[in-house]
């Protein structure tokens, strides 16, 4: 029978699917961007490498978040709605004199500031890209695109922007999978898996193999922190008794989907590659460095594209396998 909780599940829709994937690789690909800006240093080997890498990978934020929010807005029915989660109603005058419209108490219209605010600096990243190709010139950019403050609160609301698909799926099926702190927890891991795929393939496109190796490593690492997250969800909904509805519901695929994308290509294809081929080394004489031992870039951007084909079937498993329960 229809679940009371939700009567219509109107949120379960393919487009919010790609909305939720398309925004966790935009906010996984500046974590990147920000991280290998932050860990580089220009007196060391290397970092100019690290740097070009990042630069690259600067054009795919702000086109997707152009994307995310196209695809929120078409999704309200009446886009001019959009308006509403912004700015103020004049007649709402119990919510304040601002004429934003904030209210903490709702994910959705925390979440669409935290998708405004990481849009500036998908923005200032893609423009450092378009510096570094001599096509765009401002040097206010490049100083704020390098700057550590700057990058610091760039990566913090890029993993706002990842976990916030999570917590509003929480929040709006709470029915299913109870009021747990593991979904914002795993929406977030995954979109930094994401955001590492996207590295992967552009430094194996870049031929960088020092940065490689370190995205590598990266790959493995976020890897293993989304699947213990998962296990533990897993166990959390075997012990509601709603674990059946993850890992063996066969309506729309969900079950062939969950073991074969999300375990298989997110979380198992990228460490048995590691293992396989061994942990990168990275060795050093005077300014000279090599990576050593598993550096196969060929190998590492079918890892990235096979990760970013696990981790779409993960937001598909979780916003359908809910939409299942509730019918």
């Amino acid at each position: 029978m229809p679940n009371a909780y939700v009567l219509e599940p109107h949120w379960a829709n393919w487009m919010l699917v790609v909305e939720m994937f398309v925004a966790g690789v935009a906010a996984g690909t500046y974590l990147f961007i920000a991280l290998a800006n932050l860990a580089s240093d220009r007196t060391k080997a290397g970092a100019t490498e690290d740097r070009e890498v990042a630069a690259r990978a600067g054009f795919v934020p702000f086109p997707l978040m152009l994307v995310v929010g196209l695809l929120l807005v078409v999704d309200l029915g009446q886009p001019l709605r959009f308006l509403n989660i912004v700015f103020r109603n004049p007649e709402a005058i119990e919510r304040g004199p601002s004429p934003l419209m904030f209210n903490g108490n709702s994910p959705m219209n925390w979440g669409t500031w935290v998708i405004i605010i990481f849009g500036l600096f998908a923005t200032v990243a893609f423009l450092d890209t378009l510096w570094h190709r001599r096509t765009f010139r401002i040097s206010i950019v490049e100083a704020l695109s390098h700057n550590p403050i700057w990058l610091a609160i760039g990566a913090f609301f890029a993993l706002a922007t990842g976990a916030y698909s999570g917590i509003l799926l929480n929040v709006t099926s709470q029915n299913v999978w109870g009021d747990t702190f593991l979904m914002g927890g795993l929406y977030l891991a995954f979109s930094a898996l994401s955001g590492m795929a996207v590295a992967a393939i552009v430094a194996d496109r870049a031929g960088a193999r020092r940065t490689a190796a370190a995205v590598q490593n990266a790959l493995f690492w976020f890897a293993a922190v989304a699947g213990v997250l998962l296990l533990l969800f897993v166990l959390n909904l075997a012990a509601t008794g709603r674990v059946t509805l993850l890992v063996a519901q066969l309506d729309l695929l969900i079950a062939p989907v969950f073991w074969i994308g999300v375990v298989g290509l997110a979380i198992l294809y990228p460490l048995l590659t590691y293992w396989r081929g061994g942990p990168v080394r990275v060795r050093r004489s005077g300014t000279t460095t090599l990576a050593v031992a598993g550096t196969d870039l060929g190998r590492l951007a079918m890892v990235g594209a096979g990760v970013l084909l696990g981790v779409l079937a993960f937001r598909y498993v979780l916003l359908y396998s809910a939409l299942a329960a509730i019918h």
